[in-house]
């Protein structure tokens, strides 16, 4: 790939619906660990963890329209749900 190329190329933004079990959990992993932080208030700044651990809770209890888990992958399940143990304690 030219450089020329490379600089032209747009990175798409996440789509779980287009990702792989692990690529999804990958995201949720990392936002977890790192998660961005808002100033809620002048000098108040508070990250917002939460909202992703409820995202990923939220993955891992769907399903599609014939009744299977949209995260089918038993390892990406296993450790989505121990991340979330890791900051629920």
């Amino acid at each position: 790939m030219e450089p020329s190329e490379k600089n032209n190329q747009e990175k798409e933004p996440f789509n779980p619906e287009k990702s792989t079990d692990m690529e999804v959990v990958n995201f949720y992993s990392l936002h977890i660990d790192n998660p961005c932080e808002v100033e809620v208030a002048p000098g108040e700044i508070k990250n917002i963890r939460n909202f992703y651990i409820r995202e990923a809770k939220q993955l891992l209890a769907n399903e599609d329209e014939q009744g299977q888990k949209k995260l089918a992958n038993p390892f990406a399940r296993e450790i989505l749900e121990d991340k979330i143990k890791e900051y629920e304690k």
